[in-house]
């Protein structure tokens, strides 16, 4: 598989994608980079403090009412300027409908915070993507929506705001020029800004279902594009008419199997395209644990032909399914559950696996490329 100046040989070992998230609403990490509007300083001076809570899943009383103070003059103003067309940045008026736009030209500069949005910890995010460099990640992923069941959909230009600085500042940092980057989004723009920036994939969770110019500007982009099965919408992904199948891994590989199909016919190429069975969207519990226990059934039945050599991406780490397996009600608590459910994934043939945890996974994996690939990493004795 392509990627950044890279080729990636895929069924030696299985690959580590890192999750950079610069959310406040993540359902695991959600405020780990982040600080609201006019509080930087503080969150700075107290950051080692907060992001050990941040990991036991703990939230303070101060953030609590530092997330709850009304926004001052000076941040009501600044969001109010923010609020008009920022340079290098179509209005929506400006776009046209149905068309693809990767050849708009990136914007040179976002605001700390528009309305509504947060202020990132730029330096802490590079931080976090250089432990999980150091601990085995050869991918990070960075988002800048939170995709937890219910949570608040931003608009472009908010999550601009939130991805852009954190890309380029990974792109010019000397430990992490050769670690690919991904963008996690649902919009096209987004996506083309980022790749524009630096990021050399896209992850795409509703599968080019939320934006229909997604296809065409990945297709444009000519970068790896990893497909998710997703059902209804972030509001709505957890109604019984979306977690409901009579078969989960029939149905998601065959929706698979079509999206990508729908991909390829939009000017997607076909060594580009990544696929990701969804784990933790629009599915039970149970169902999730079905369907991770049957990717190699999904593959061999429903993936038949050039669809089941595309690379099979899993996601994981810290779901909803593994707390209710082991009792970790702390998303955070779930890393060693999530370990088990990565070397189950490899087993299944998994080829890249999306967590939180580098560390405790990436030992997992050797582990698990051994038994299952024949891999053995060199280690003295």
């Amino acid at each position: 598989m392509p990627i950044h100046r890279q080729i990636w040989e895929l069924g030696h070992s299985t690959h580590i994608c890192g999750i950079l998230n610069v959310t406040p609403d993540s359902f695991s990490d959600g405020g780990k980079h982040v600080a609201t509007a006019g509080t930087a300083a503080p969150v700075q001076q107290t950051q080692q403090q907060e992001l050990q809570q941040q990991q036991q899943g703990v939230v303070t009383a101060a953030d609590d009412k530092q997330q709850q103070q009304p926004p001052s003059e000076q941040q009501q103003a600044a969001s109010s300027s923010n609020s008009t067309a920022q340079p290098g940045i179509p209005t929506a008026a400006a776009e046209q409908p149905g068309q693809p736009q990767p050849q708009s030209a990136p914007s040179t500069a976002y605001p700390a915070s528009v309305r509504g949005s947060i202020n990132v910890d730029v330096s802490a995010a590079v931080d976090s993507a250089r432990a999980m460099a150091r601990a085995g990640a050869q991918l990070i992923d960075v988002g800048g929506q939170s995709t937890r069941p219910g949570s608040a959909r931003l608009t472009v230009e908010q999550e601009l705001s939130r991805v852009i600085p954190v890309i380029r500042a990974l792109r010019e940092d000397s430990e992490l020029v050769h670690i690919p980057v991904s963008i996690d989004t649902f919009h096209s723009r987004v996506a083309a800004e980022a790749i524009a920036a630096g990021a050399d994939m896209i992850n795409d969770v509703t599968g080019g279902q939320q934006d229909p110019n997604m296809f065409p500007t990945a297709a444009l982009l000519g970068v790896p594009y990893c497909l998710m099965h997703f059902r209804g919408d972030l509001a709505t992904m957890t109604q019984a008419a979306n977690t409901t199948y009579s078969c989960v891994w029939g149905e998601v590989g065959d929706a698979l199997r079509q999206r990508a199909q729908q991909a390829v016919q939009a000017g997607v190429l076909p060594w580009n395209l990544i696929l990701d069975p969804g784990l933790g969207f629009s599915k039970t519990s149970e169902g999730n644990a079905q369907l991770l226990g049957n990717l190699q059934n999904m593959r061999r039945e429903m993936l038949r032909g050039v669809w089941g050599r595309m690379p099979l991406l899993v996601g994981p780490s810290r779901k909803r399914f593994i707390g209710k397996l082991t009792g970790r009600h702390v998303p955070a608590e779930r890393d060693l559950g999530t370990a088990a459910a990565c070397v189950a994934a490899v087993a299944q043939g998994a080829d890249i696996v999306r967590v939180h945890n580098v560390l405790v996974v990436a030992e997992a994996l050797r582990v698990a490329d051994g038994v299952f690939r024949g891999t053995w990493p060199i280690f003295d004795d």
